[in-house]
């Protein structure tokens, strides 16, 4: 096969359909699972409420005694649900309904990978289009963040298809391009409002002048109204949630548990409205540190600290000698890529006021397509350089250069094929304990149980076992809190119910004396 039969392969139509599809095969084999299960609060939270969507419902009814049931990022008064607003949710649903809310994260995943594909290619060409891809794929940053449950997995793939939207709207004009960028907004915006607000002013500002250009305000009414419907969502969740279409559920749950959790530089010492179970004092604890650590006079310091994290997610690892092309691609940025660096800088400042530990970059997971676009844009530019080089050798000599290109090809295989294991390594590592859990749990004799979690002081306050159900009634299995004394209240409104007690210190399970218990 020739380069010129390469180019032409790269530049077809299917090409990125084709990095779609092996896209979701890595993120599926990385994730390290056939049905891969949540493990961080935060996605128990998304999948909790997927399955209750999938139900046909807003929210579950309200537990028995809620304070044996309360987990983090969900409420239980008055109703259970997730915390977080509901598009990622909604999404998920659509695979909960056959009970594989994990499909939906695969699919979502091959969107961002064919269209990492395709903007690289329709700004670049087709070379920094597919090197633009392979750098996202097996990137640390999305081999991390990529096969999990968590929000900004949708959001990424949502900035890159309104990126494509703009694109194609600015070229031809058509108004569906226009909707479809609209769309892509609202839907970001009930998914993470702030993470798509820090997409949409860069974008409004290029929209609203390309529309006074074109005296396209017809078309401007249209997109806005479809984004006004889709922002409708919010209100009638909190409505449906809270009980008050003006309270919404985060606001709610910031109230009752963590109320200093909010953007800022002051700490809120406002005591929560519940007392707070074992896991959520954990997480106050870490969370209230992080707080009263990000004073406006640091504020410098957090920023370099944050892009230095989101420099080591991309460029980290055995891929660190990929850097110094993105230095390079800077150089030789067009319009697009400028644009979408500036977008990833809006929302690096935008989330300046949350303190956060700079380590969890995931809050940025979205500005890994134009990292990684301007790194390909950086090795085209060096490989063009070169290319005179080769031309003008003859003999032996023409081998050098090549040999070295293959060398540097080789050298990446390796480089990306040992971030991949190794990420596949750790989600298989964090996901032991809660299979070994769920595999505790499936030797129960009983047909009906409920299983008290007793937990010890403990440092990992972002993992717990204790998770709702949207159907509390039917499941076979209640897990909740292990309150002590109090236990008996909850098994004297649930009497045929078998108690069981898991001892999170050592991992067992054993029966409760009922009788006792009472």
């Amino acid at each position: 096969m020739t380069v010129e039969d390469i180019a032409r392969a790269l530049a077809s139509r299917r090409a990125p359909l084709i990095a779609g599809a092996i896209s979701a095969v890595v993120i599926w084999i990385v994730w390290g699972a056939i049905a891969p299960l949540p493990l961080i609060h935060d996605e128990f939270s998304y999948v909790l409420q997927s399955r209750i969507f999938a139900g046909g419902h807003w929210t579950a009814a309200a537990p028995p005694i809620p304070e044996f049931f309360e987990q983090p990022h969900v409420l239980v008064v008055p109703a259970v649900a997730s915390k977080y607003p509901p598009g990622h949710a909604l999404l998920l649903a659509l695979g909960a309904v056959v009970g594989a809310p994990w499909l939906v994260v695969l699919i979502v995943n091959a969107i961002t990978g064919a269209l990492v594909y395709a903007l690289g290619r329709r700004i670049a060409n087709p070379w920094v289009g597919a090197g633009a891809w392979l750098l996202w794929l097996s990137s640390p940053f999305t081999l991390r963040f990529g096969p999990t449950y968590y929000s900004e997995v949708t959001t990424a793939a949502l900035w890159v298809a309104a990126w494509w939207a703009l694109l194609e709207w600015r070229a031809s004009g058509r108004r569906r391009w226009l909707l479809a960028l609209a769309a892509a907004i609202g839907w970001g915006a009930i998914t993470r409002p702030l993470t798509m607000l820090a997409f949409a002013l860069p974008v409004g500002v290029i929209v609203l002048r390309d529309v006074v250009r074109r005296r396209a305000w017809r078309d401007l009414a249209f997109a806005t109204s479809i984004g006004v419907v889709i922002l409708a969502v919010l209100p009638l969740w909190s409505a449906y949630t809270t009980g008050d279409w003006r309270l919404s559920p985060t606001t709610l749950y910031r109230r009752d548990y963590l109320p200093f959790d909010k953007p800022g530089f002051d700490v809120d010492r406002t005591p929560p409205a519940r007392a707070l179970p074992p896991v959520v004092a954990a997480l106050y604890r870490d969370h209230i540190y992080l707080h009263e650590h990000h004073p406006l006079a640091e504020v410098s310091r957090a920023f370099v600290e944050r892009v230095a994290a989101v420099a080591k997610e991309t460029w980290g690892g055995p891929l660190v000698w990929i850097a110094p092309f993105a230095l390079l691609g800077v150089l030789a940025m067009n319009g697009a890529l400028t644009y979408g660096l500036v977008t990833s800088l809006v929302l690096l400042l935008a989330y300046l006021p949350y303190a956060h530990w700079s380590q969890w970059t995931l809050y940025y997971l979205e500005i890994e397509p134009v990292l990684c676009g301007i790194t390909a844009l950086g090795i085209w530019r060096a490989a063009r350089w070169l290319s005179p080089l080769i031309a003008r050798t003859r003999g032996a000599a023409v081998r050098l250069p090549a040999l070295g290109a293959a060398l540097v090809g080789l050298l990446f295989l390796v480089a990306a094929a040992t971030t991949a294991l190794a990420a596949r390594r750790t989600h298989v590592s964090m996901a032991q304990f809660d299979e070994s859990f769920r595999a505790t749990l499936s030797t129960l004799p009983t047909a009906r149980s409920i299983v008290f979690v007793h937990y010890e002081p403990r440092m990992l306050q972002h993992v717990s076992v204790v998770t709702n159900d949207p159907d509390l009634e039917a499941a076979p299995v209640w897990i909740v809190h292990d309150r002590g004394v109090e236990n008996a209240r909850l098994l004297a409104r649930a009497p045929d119910r078998t108690p069981y007690v898991f001892e999170e210190t050592n991992a067992t399970l054993h029966s409760m004396n009922a009788a006792a218990a009472r």
